[in-house]
């Protein structure tokens, strides 16, 4: 014999019942879940950005690092309606400080000029260096009295020609076969004989200045392109200055600065005399 058990309606119901509203426990909890973890991702993106500007506006030494906690609790129910439970979310964002830099403190100049003292007091040499400065002034030709002065572009009447001229150098009395010399360092630039001024010698010095020695004796000493030290002997006082014959024997000495004849009396620093020359009687 066979029995058939068939639900009744009721029973049926209770069941349908039952499985709807595990359903809706599972979907509840579901939602649930998803929206505290969606909370909880808000919450730490929140903490990163709060973290981070705030790091950049203050920036405090002494803080070596920060942190910022979010908590949050969801309910959670049991699927089969049991009792609820709670579960923390906890998130936390730590942020780093540099520490300062610091930059050293520049020494004071009392510092610094203790320093240097210290260093350099063990390592002293004091050097003295004398030095004297040659200056050289142009020397006599020849010594001897000046007989003859500078006209300086005046006219003077010869003794020997009787002629009203200029008389563009000095005359000093000299013996004949006295020696003669270069007034400064410099180059023979000529040696000549002159129908009126006799044998003549004509050097240019370092500054451009130009001199002449004339009414000098046979047998020179230099020649041209001869480079010559101040005080070399160049020759010897002779008889050969005809334009000036009837003086007593003399060296007639020129300079020249700027192809402008000029005193050589100034330019050897001879003391000047009080009186002028005068000009020779007829």
């Amino acid at each position: 014999m066979i029995l058939v058990l068939t639900p009744n309606s009721a029973h049926i119901k209770r069941r349908k019942a039952i499985e709807m509203k595990k359903t809706a426990n599972a979907g509840a909890s579901g939602k649930g879940f998803y929206a505290a973890l969606s909370l909880s991702v808000a919450m730490v993106g929140a903490a990163c950005w709060y973290a981070y500007t705030g790091a950049g506006n203050q920036q405090k030494p002494e803080t070596a690092e920060s942190s910022v906690q979010a908590e949050f609790t969801a309910p959670l129910m049991t699927s089969a309606g049991g009792p609820q439970t709670q579960t923390t979310v906890q998130t936390t964002a730590v942020t780093t400080t540099q520490p300062p830099q610091t930059t050293a403190s520049e020494p004071d100049a009392e510092e610094a000029a203790a320093l240097l003292h210290k260093t350099t007091a063990s390592k002293t040499t004091t050097v003295t260096a004398a030095t004297t400065a040659k200056i050289e002034t142009p020397k006599m030709p020849v010594s001897g009295e000046v007989i003859g002065q500078f006209s300086n572009g005046e006219l003077v009447k010869s003794k020997t020609t009787g002629i009203w001229q200029t008389h563009n150098g000095i005359d000093i009395a000299a013996a004949p076969g006295t020696e003669v010399c270069a007034v400064m360092d410099g180059t023979v630039t000529e040696v000549d004989r002159d129908a009126l001024w006799g044998i003549c010698v004509t050097m240019l010095h370092d500054d451009g200045t130009v001199t002449k020695y004339c009414g000098l004796n046979e047998g020179l000493s230099a020649e041209p392109g001869q480079v010559l030290p101040r005080g070399t002997v160049i020759g010897a006082v002779g008889d050969t200055n005809e334009a000036e014959s009837s003086e007593q024997p003399h060296l007639h000495f020129e300079v020249r600065q700027n192809d402008c004849y000029v005193d050589p009396e100034k330019y050897l620093s001879i003391p000047q005399q009080s009186e002028t020359t005068a000009a020779p009687a007829e």
